[in-house]
């Protein structure tokens, strides 16, 4: 059943309050709804203090955010300086003008808004586009495709990408972290179509004079003491010259401005691997030499951007990063490594990728790690699988394997992932083993399933490693999987650039296969 929430009055009978301030239009308000019978109509309080905390409760609860308005000013309509948004992350209505494929699967959306009446290209929109909404959005999107741009001027080039253009009637909510210095959206997320504004509505929203706003000025960072704060995704960074690792491979140490601006620039990539799952970091709050904090657990006076969640069987809630601010909310505490469940998102319960991880016992060739990723990956392929490989940021490589939705228990995962082990080792038991124990992993590798469990976690694609040189874990693509590849060639300094020339793991989204099939065809006999 459909509730009216009431929060303002503006005529009663034949009076017109608008002329009355808020508070006296609010307290006629709750009067009149006191009359009504049944819950269908209610009134919203508010709140006069504590603002602050209010938002910081509508952002852990995902909300958009807060209205305030000023108690004592009459009603205007439209936009005035008697109410003002507070969002829990910047919002942006835009006009979709196009959408883009690869190899016939859907890529981006491009988005723009209207300046002196003609549609301004500002931007792609490249995630928040789940299987279900995707679904749903492709017939809107080719019932209204069109043969030519609606953009004003021509669009930058995007690489290998197929551009479907579309009449500028459709309008998009969506969330991003800024803008950049020529007016685009960075970091675009895709919140849903709006069927309540029209098109011809959505302008750009220009700041406002600088001569006109009060700046605050920003405390100066020390130079080498590790003081003064730092602003990353709209994040506070304290102390944002303290050295977390002591060379970041060029003879510099990496600091924790460093960390901050690395999940920055490969937050849009990493985030669809953690988004939605329990994720544990490894924090290295006085640097690698220090202690290392494994929390899994959130813990007081968390940021809000990191979300809290709870899944049965722990009744103290885990973390979980499902916004980009939240990576940087992750460096503000040190966190350097991130560890997320393998579920499917929002699914704890639900397998939703398998990872095999590569061991070598100390003196074993990286060569070999290198045929044993290889080796299983040919294993998971004919049991119609797909398989892609990264580095560990150490010795060893994960092959990860994405599943598609289906009845699948972590049992049953699990044992899936074992018995391809055992087959392997069985056929190359002077390579392999399963038996963890290093008194027994002389000389060979040890074919690690054991991540293949509910509580158990592999450390996330592109997440740092709390080791000597920054090492990231880097996602690879199978044709560098190869003699002379070398880990340690990746890390914080130089991921970012070769992540934007890299094909690698392009084609995840689209590499769910069915579980149920591959254990049928593991079932047969050899």
């Amino acid at each position: 059943d459909l509730i009216l929430f009431a929060f303002d009055l503006l005529f009663e009978g034949g009076e017109d309050l608008r002329p009355l301030p808020l508070s006296q239009r609010k307290a006629r308000l709750q009067s009149l709804l006191s009359t009504i019978k049944g819950q269908r109509v209610r009134y919203v309080e508010h709140f006069e203090t504590a603002g602050q905390a209010v938002l910081e409760s509508a952002c852990r609860l995902d909300l958009e955010g807060i209205v305030s308005k000023r108690l004592d000013a009459p009603y205007r309509s439209g936009r005035g300086d008697s109410w003002t948004k507070s969002k829990c992350r910047a919002g942006h209505e835009v006009v979709l003008g196009a959408w883009t494929t690869n190899g016939g699967k859907f890529r981006s959306l491009i988005a723009g808004v209207y300046r002196g009446g003609e549609l301004v290209h500002v931007g792609r929109i490249g995630t928040g586009f789940g299987q279900g909404r995707l679904e749903r959005l492709l017939p809107v999107l080719k019932a209204h495709e069109t043969k030519t741009s609606p953009f004003k001027d021509p669009l930058p080039r995007g690489g290998g990408d197929q551009t479907h253009w579309l009449k500028p009637v459709l309008v998009a909510e969506i969330q991003y972290a800024g803008f950049t210095g020529d007016g685009a959206i960075r970091q675009a997320s895709f919140k849903g179509l709006r069927q309540d504004k029209p098109a011809a509505e959505v302008q750009a929203e220009t700041p406002a004079p600088a001569g006109q706003t009060a700046l605050s000025e920003p405390a100066p960072a020390s130079p080498s003491g590790g003081g003064g704060r730092a602003l990353v995704l709209g994040v506070s960074v304290s102390h944002p010259d303290k050295p977390l690792w002591p060379d970041g491979g060029d003879d510099q140490p990496v600091t924790k401005l460093d960390l901050a601006r690395y999940f920055e620039a490969v937050g849009d990539w990493l985030l669809p691997h953690i988004q939605g799952r329990p994720c544990s970091m490894v924090r290295i709050p006085d640097g690698v030499a220090g202690e290392h904090f494994f929390q899994r657990h959130a813990m007081r006076g968390a940021s809000n951007l990191i979300n809290q969640v709870t899944v049965s069987g722990d009744r103290k809630p885990y973390l979980q990063i499902d916004r980009v601010e939240g990576l940087a909310a992750a460096a503000q505490i040190a966190g350097a490594e991130l560890h997320p469940w393998n579920c499917r998102p929002n699914a704890p319960d639900t397998p939703g990728r398998l990872v095999f991880d590569f061991d070598p016992a100390p003196g074993v060739d990286f060569a070999a790690v290198i045929d044993a990723a290889k080796e299983i990956r040919d294993r998971l392929e004919d049991l119609g699988l797909t398989a892609f490989c990264k580095t560990t940021g150490g010795k060893g490589l994960h092959v990860v394997t994405p599943l598609m939705a289906e009845d699948l228990d972590w049992t049953t995962a699990k044992a899936f992932a074992r018995e391809v082990c055992a087959r392997m080792a069985a056929d190359s038991p002077k390579l392999y083993l399963l038996n963890m124990a290093k008194t027994q992993r002389v000389g060979r590798i040890f074919l690690d399933y054991l991540r293949n469990d509910r509580m158990a976690t592999a450390v996330a694609p592109l997440s740092p490693r709390a080791r000597d040189g920054a090492p990231v874990s880097m996602p690879l693509t199978w044709s560098q999987v190869k003699s002379g590849l070398d880990p340690m060639r990746f890390n914080i300094r130089t991921a970012p650039a070769l992540l934007a020339k890299s094909e690698a793991w392009r084609d995840y989204a689209d590499g769910e296969r069915s579980f149920t099939e591959a254990a049928a065809r593991l079932q047969r006999p050899r």
